[in-house]
């Protein structure tokens, strides 16, 4: 088989210099004649000799790539943080790296093993479960979101779910319902635990009794906790839903029960995914923006390859009021 791609060595021979001069003319290190500069240049056009980006990182001792975490690439929700942080990264040296967990922590510590093969010089870590202890071994700085981390390099991004879920829960109460399921998952982190928290405080508050059901954060996982939900709680009025994936699932069941949206039943969503103004009727959410997220992800990691302490403010969450609620009379 014919090798396409020349090396430094045959660089130099070409131009009539050691490769150490190679070196130093692609990398700039040290001083080197014009005359020497001209004929290596020229051998590297001639030959077609296309320096590693790799190799070129690694003799300067830094990789340049940064190692992103996250539940699955088909995310509707964090796809665009995943995009943001790529779109930021661009105008800079540094290039992402990311790999899936697939809501598994077998397979989030497996990615911690590969990131670190790759020796990423910081890590962000979308919607984990992975503990501190976990974090510890890999010497670089850890920038998390949906979680809250503890650690002398690490920094969190955290929103306030719970008080959204509450805001969330009390509209529905506002709204007369009184029969209000809340459909939450085992999986996730810290966000979802929180979502069904701020849900028990406002059910609580009004001497309710929670009607929790849980799924898996995705479609098919909210169909079949609105099936389980309505065998166990079949007089509900409302449903909040951990995440908008969930709510969409839990539509598509209703709608096969016969159950209109909202006359029989109303939705509350979280997330405000792109999908979410777009069902029949449009899902009420509470809105985490996705983009902003990643946006300031992308600045904290900036300033922390800079050398510099990264600033993560909170990100209001807010009720989008859409066409799945209606207002029951007592």
């Amino acid at each position: 088989m014919t090798r396409t791609h020349p090396t430094i060595a045959e660089v130099a021979r070409h131009a009539g210099v050691s490769p150490a001069t190679v070196s130093r003319v692609l990398n700039g290190t040290a001083r080197v004649s014009q005359e020497k500069v001209r004929a290596v240049l020229r051998a590297i056009e001639e030959l077609g000799y296309t320096p590693s980006p790799l190799a070129q990182s690694l003799a300067k001792g830094r990789s340049y790539a940064v190692g992103i975490l996250l539940p699955d690439f088909g995310s509707p929700f964090y796809g665009p943080i995943l995009e943001a942080i790529t779109l930021e990264l661009e105008p800079t040296p540094f290039r992402p790296i990311a790999v899936p967990g697939h809501w598994s922590l077998v397979r989030e510590l497996e990615a911690l093993d590969f990131l670190k093969g790759h020796r990423v010089e910081a890590i962000v870590l979308l919607g984990t479960s992975l503990e501190a202890s976990a974090l510890e071994p890999l010497g670089v700085p850890i920038l998390a979101f949906g979680q809250r981390l503890l650690g002398p390099r690490t920094w969190s991004l955290v929103l306030n779910n719970r008080e959204a879920a509450y805001r969330a829960t009390r509209y529905l109460l506002e709204k007369g319902h009184r029969h209000i399921a809340h459909i939450s998952s085992h999986r996730g982190g810290m966000d979802v635990r929180e979502r069904l928290l701020g849900y028990r405080k406002a059910m609580r508050e009004m001497g309710l009794a929670p009607r929790v059901v849980y799924g898996n954060l995705q479609e098919d996982g909210g169909y079949e906790a609105a099936r389980e939900l309505l065998a166990r709680f079949p007089d509900t009025t409302a449903i909040f839903a951990a995440n908008d994936q969930t709510a969409i699932g839990a539509r598509l069941y209703l709608f096969e029960r016969g159950l209109a949206v909202p006359e029989d039943l109303s939705l509350v969503g979280f997330d405000d995914i792109p999908l979410a103004a777009y069902q029949v009727p449009p899902l009420t959410t509470v809105r985490q923006p996705a983009r902003e997220v990643g946006r300031a992800l992308a600045q904290a990691l900036k300033d922390l390859l800079q050398g510099e302490t990264p600033s993560l403010s909170p990100i209001p969450l807010q009720l989008v009021e859409r066409g799945s609620v209606k207002e029951v009379r007592a």
